[in-house]
């Protein structure tokens, strides 16, 4: 992270503190809902992808430390919805469906008590198919995807499945018959090999638009979550939910817990208008 964005998070961050404070003080859920993410465990390089085993075990316990209430996602939204939630409540995703989350982040998590969310991409579930972002990588390990079986293994030992599409492309440049079919077929897939509802959904690489979100609405998802980084306040709605994944240093990760990243949202935004580079 440049040092510039460092230090710009560090003077939010006494801002989003005081808003808090302000919050708490005329008995509003000071904090909503946050919605933290990762990828994948591995080697940390410069992708933006990669966590090491290490940072992730960090993050961990920043949440522990900071007082999270992590909460399973579904839960999370309703009592979101239903002005319920309890301070510092945290829900916990991973998007793609890398095999590094099922040997070593989720047994992690478990161990800790923390549930958890995986939005998988139905069409990627084999470990000899790489992402069109990876395909430059030489570390194989790294890149390595989950098949059916893992799949349905760590499903069945707790952790959460969503859809995350069948190809991971960029809804937004795609006509509205193909998003259809990226939404329905992704969820008959899984419901399928997973023999149990699929009603969560993540927009890859967070391309939305009020239409998507409609035809998300129509394919029979209740949840759905963006990349457009901030809390979630009561009324915010539950197919448009906003997202941060995490920072690689612990102290990083506790400012976003704090708010302190929050001002990124126009910026990231406005970078990804085009859609991805690959």
């Amino acid at each position: 992270m440049r040092i510039t964005t460092r230090t710009a998070a560090t003077v939010a961050r006494p801002a989003a503190a005081l808003i808090t404070g302000v919050n708490r003080s005329v008995g509003m859920t000071p904090h909503g809902l946050t919605l933290a993410g990762w990828h994948r465990l591995g080697p940390v390089g410069k992708d933006g992808l990669t966590t090491s085993f290490d940072d992730f075990r960090g993050h961990l316990d920043v949440l522990e430390e900071w007082g999270a209430n992590i909460l399973p996602l579904n839960d999370a939204v309703a009592r979101l919805e239903a002005g319920t939630l309890p301070d510092r409540a945290v829900a916990l995703t991973f998007d793609d469906g890398y095999a590094s989350v099922a040997e070593h982040a989720w047994p992690e998590l478990k161990k800790r008590g923390m549930p958890a969310t995986l939005f998988a991409v139905s069409g990627y579930l084999d470990p000899s198919k790489t992402f069109p972002w990876d395909r430059h990588r030489d570390d194989r390990e790294t890149v390595r995807l989950m098949d059916p079986r893992a799949l349905c293994d760590v499903a069945d030992d707790g952790l959460d499945i969503g859809s995350h599409t069948v190809s991971h492309r960029w809804l937004r440049h795609l006509a509205p018959a193909e998003v259809a079919a990226e939404l329905v077929i992704s969820r008959e897939e899984l419901e399928g090999l997973l023999q149990r509802p699929v009603l969560s959904f993540a927009y890859p690489m967070g391309g939305w638009t009020r239409r998507i979100r409609d035809q998300v609405d129509r394919a029979g998802y209740r949840i759905a979550i963006t990349v457009d980084r901030a809390r979630n306040r009561r009324g915010q709605h539950p197919l448009s939910l906003r997202r941060w994944f995490a920072f690689d240093r612990a102290s990083d990760f506790r400012m976003q817990l704090d708010g302190g990243f929050s001002w990124l949202r126009p910026v990231e935004t406005f970078k990804r208008r085009n859609g991805p580079g690959f």
